[in-house]
């Protein structure tokens, strides 16, 4: 005789229920588009803070616009980075190769050769776009928004804020963007649709977060290069190396006093 009383065994509950506590955290669309808001959130709110600093400490309300401006990126990506570590952290292991947190699915040295090979690519696209095709249309001498506070800051002889430029340009700045737009964004898509539109969508938003716009179209082929790494090495650190790499290449032409690209 069944005892209606009694109370269901744990067999029963996983019957019934489900075992939730072993079903592996799944990444959603819902949370790439988090994670983009997050990210944007982060950088008004280190703005303000940043801003309101300048003024507390400046009486006559003035301020560096390029200083604040490096300050508040700087802030706001590592509170984008620690809100990361966090939330990889409490979804639990399964949670990190659907990030790219694993090691690449190709030999590294492939991967890494892979990672040069494009890198040179975009790179001479970017100076044809950049040198040739932007002149021929008056466009010529323009630089990035990253360019603009280099030279700035280059011009000020600051050693704080040339340290604190590279820490945001080589470490910060291309971590948490490829944590945000490939780890969370691009694979919740991918997730949904054929990788192409994952990349391409990703690409277009990261492109609309760069200014000028004039310079959209390089930021854009940026964006879907890194992208495409990180689809072919399955691999976050793989699409930072070649983000970092990136950066580094013109930090060099900064320093030579060449043309600044980007």
């Amino acid at each position: 005789m069944t005892d209606f009383n009694s109370a269901p065994s744990e067999k029963s509950k996983q019957y019934l229920f489900g075992d939730m506590s072993r079903q592996p955290y799944q990444l959603t669309i819902k949370k790439g588009l988090l994670a983009i808001i997050v990210m944007y959130a982060c950088q008004l709110f280190a703005g303000v803070v940043i801003s309101y600093a300048f003024k507390l400490i400046d009486s006559t309300g003035g301020g560096d616009i390029q200083i604040i401006g490096l300050l508040s990126v700087l802030l706001s990506g590592i509170m984008i980075l620690l809100l990361f570590w966090w939330d990889v952290h409490r979804s639990g292991s399964s949670f990190y190769p659907q990030l790219g947190l694993q090691p690449s699915i190709i030999k590294n040295c492939k991967a890494v050769l892979l990672v040069v090979a494009v890198l040179g690519a975009t790179h001479v696209l970017a100076y044809i776009y950049r040198s040739v095709l932007l002149p021929m249309v008056d466009k010529g001498g323009i630089i990035g928004g990253g360019s603009q506070m280099f030279t700035y800051i280059q011009g000020t002889e600051s050693v704080p804020g040339m340290i604190g430029f590279l820490t945001l340009a080589l470490i910060v700045g291309p971590v948490m963007e490829e944590v945000i737009f490939r780890g969370y964004f691009q694979s919740s898509l991918a997730k949904r649709m054929p990788a192409w539109a994952a990349i391409s969508i990703t690409s277009l938003v990261f492109m609309a977060g760069h200014s000028p716009m004039v310079l959209w179209p390089m930021y854009f082929m940026f964006s879907a290069a890194w992208g495409w790494i990180y689809l072919r090495t399955k691999s976050l650190k793989m699409a930072i190396l070649i983000h970092v790499l990136s950066n580094l290449f013109y930090t060099v032409v900064g320093f030579a006093g060449w043309d600044i690209l980007a």
